[in-house]
């Protein structure tokens, strides 16, 4: 199928996977979808990704600054499965001063601000620190603060396709070249050295309910995707 490219970008993010309630999460998928947790060895039952993404550079499909060029904002993934047996990630929401996005799923950010900070010396790895702010008007707020050290990132290409709660019919397809470096999970040394998540709010309180459990934490040091659609 012709394929026709909309956005590309160059990123940095950090994903941190979950396992929230699986009723509570099934009620935000689509009719026919059904929640399809991680099998990988990081993140085994995650259910839920909250992807903090701060974009550098952003293309429209004729190679032109999108919107301003750049962004701050968040993304909540779920893997889920159809009833012909298709696994997409389907995004169930987020906070974004884009506004609803191009998966209409995401509430609009008045407040959407990163700190971050190195340091290192030498060839090693080094030590970082994250600050996320972002909040809605309506109330909604997502805080990150999180320090790790860092060790060499596993670069890899991957090909995946993406699609909306709220329209399970509309895909897109990213072309993605990434480096990762999972800072915490049961399969890797924990270099997480400080970690704080608060998710407040009636859009979000339902998912964090103190009962969630944190699986993994990865940082992407460098993402870039290229966006096509049928």
């Amino acid at each position: 199928m012709a394929q026709t490219i909309t956005e590309w970008g160059a990123e940095n993010r950090v994903s941190l996977s979950f396992h929230v309630n699986d009723a509570t999460l099934q009620r935000l998928l689509p009719a026919g979808w059904t929640s399809a947790p991680s099998t990988a060895p990081a993140d085994r039952g995650a259910n839920l990704r909250v992807v903090f993404i701060d974009r550098q550079v952003v293309l429209d499909g004729q190679g032109k600054a999108f919107r301003t060029g750049t962004s701050r904002y968040i993304v909540f993934a779920a893997p889920a499965r159809n009833a012909a047996g298709e696994t997409n990630t389907v995004l169930v929401g987020g906070l974004s001063p884009e506004g609803p996005g191009a998966y209409g799923v995401n509430l609009t950010a008045v407040v959407s601000t990163v700190t971050r900070s190195s340091t290192a010396q030498g060839e090693e790895g080094g030590r970082a620190e994250e600050r996320w702010q972002l909040s809605a008007a309506s109330g909604e707020r997502i805080e990150l603060q999180v320090a790790y050290r860092r060790a060499p990132a596993v670069k890899s290409h991957v090909e995946t396709r993406l699609r909306s709660a709220l329209h399970p019919e509309l895909t897109r397809t990213y072309k993605i070249d990434q480096a990762a470096d999972v800072v915490r999970s049961v399969s890797t040394p924990d270099r997480v050295e400080a970690l704080t998540f608060r998710a407040s709010g009636a859009a979000f309180a339902p998912l964090f309910d103190g009962k969630e459990t944190l699986l993994s934490v990865t940082s992407l040091p460098w993402y870039v995707r290229e966006v096509s659609v049928p």
